[in-house]
């Protein structure tokens, strides 16, 4: 599944209905495997949509009356493939959050200014829904580990580290109920993975990786995220993990995402052998 999210300002006026318009757009073309969300990256929680916009979704056959505000949330930021943005100013918001995976539609605020301008930012919105859609299928997507996946994940083991795990190894956690183990595909070809295990609310990372050819897209950064997203979701108290001393970008990305240096290891590692580093995320 890939997860697209409308982010405007207070979430009453123009990413509802982007929402609104996008999941009708998605139903009448029958077109699977895209999930919506909509935010303000200032918004009051519990707001009603704005009356102009329920009545221009209801002019194109589409229920508003239901939506309710939020605020742009963890949960967004680390679940969402691809952010809509409304304006520039909102995409700047998710750029300081680190978030790159944003696109600018650039649709005027229609508010206090009668339900034409409402309607003119329908019309907008709705013009870029066919290209979102091929941006949103091209995108790669996290699905857990599955048996047919284990050669190929095998095969990058060897090519990433020292001492790889074995296909019974990694075969082993398909049936181990405190595994975490998830790979990210696109139009179904294995990019890389990432395995943890979930211990008494304690998750221990065991297996990162990405094929060379797939380095330096942000999908390291992607796992990363959606492993904390289903931490956060299990209740966890903590992850942690070991990494190289001398693994400078493995260091950079744990560090970008939140994660603390909180020990070490030494002589940890061997062929060759080298102390660790012990990264926390509380």
């Amino acid at each position: 599944m890939r997860k697209v999210t409308f982010v405007c300002s207070g979430n009453t006026c123009r990413s509802p209905m982007a929402e609104a318009l996008y999941r009708a757009y998605l139903e009448k073309n029958k077109i699977e495997g895209i999930i919506t969300a909509s935010v303000g990256v200032s918004a009051f929680s519990g707001d009603c949509a704005a009356p102009e916009a329920i009545e221009v979704c209801k002019e194109r056959g589409v229920d508003l009356s239901y939506h309710r505000s939020r605020r742009l949330n963890f949960e967004d930021l680390n679940t969402t493939d691809l952010f809509v943005c409304m304006t520039s100013s909102h995409s700047d918001v998710l750029h300081r959050y680190g978030k790159r995976n944003t696109v600018t539609l650039s649709v005027p605020d229609p508010y206090c200014r009668g339900i034409e301008a409402y309607r003119a930012c329908a019309d907008l919105i709705e013009k870029g829904f066919e290209a979102l859609t091929q941006s949103l299928l091209e995108l790669p997507e996290i699905c857990e580990m599955s048996e047919e996946d284990v050669p190929t994940l095998h095969r990058l083991e060897k090519e990433c580290f020292a001492e790889p795990w074995s296909e019974q190894q990694l075969k082993e956690e398909l049936n181990n109920p405190t595994a975490r183990f998830f790979v990210i595909k696109k139009e179904g070809k294995v990019l890389g993975y990432i395995g943890a295990n979930n211990i008494a609310n304690e998750v221990y990372i065991t297996n990162i990786a990405v094929f060379p050819e797939y380095r330096n897209q942000g999908l390291g950064e992607k796992l990363l995220s959606h492993l904390c997203f289903v931490s956060t979701e299990e209740n966890a108290d903590f992850i942690t993990l070991e990494v190289r001393k001398s693994n400078t970008n493995a260091i950079k990305l744990y560090e970008k995402c939140g994660f603390e240096k909180v020990g070490e290891r030494k002589n940890f590692y061997s062929n060759p052998t080298e102390d660790a580093y012990i990264y926390t995320l509380q």
